[in-house]
């Protein structure tokens, strides 16, 4: 092999060295709970997690009125069946009331326990995207 083949290949296995040695740093970095909460603190606004925390307590406030306000609806609605509309509309926002019905759903663990063929012939499947979960305490 030529000197200057032979500094090729030098370089070329430094090269790779270099590229596993980094590799395993980030394996290695990302092994613990802690390497992983700073790594993640890194991708964050710091601003992010008390922003956050702010927004889902009023969200939460909110849900909590939005409830309250659809319950009240809800008793006017089945109070007074003669009246001839089902939307109440303030300032753009419209609540719109509808009457409770039966519902027939097929019970899938049933089905499966009992006809496990039929089961089988009428499942669907769908992929299903990443997703990250929060949660919040106060």
């Amino acid at each position: 092999m030529a000197k200057k083949e032979l500094v090729n290949v030098e370089k070329d296995a430094q090269i790779v060295k270099a590229k596993e040695t980094v590799q395993d740093v980030l394996i290695e970095d990302l092994s613990t709970q802690e390497a992983v909460d700073n790594f993640v603190r890194g991708l964050i606004p710091e601003s992010f997690a008390k922003d956050y925390k702010k927004l889902k307590k009023l969200q939460d406030e909110l849900s909590k009125t939005e409830a309250s306000i659809k319950e009240k609806l809800i008793e006017m609605f089945e109070a007074h069946p003669e009246m001839n509309c089902q939307t109440v509309t303030m300032d753009g926002l419209s609540f719109t009331y509808t009457k409770s019905y039966v519902k027939n759903t097929v019970d899938s663990k049933k089905l499966q326990e009992e006809y496990p063929d039929i089961y089988k012939k009428m499942i669907k499947t769908s992929n299903v995207k990443s997703s990250i979960k929060t949660s919040v305490k106060f």
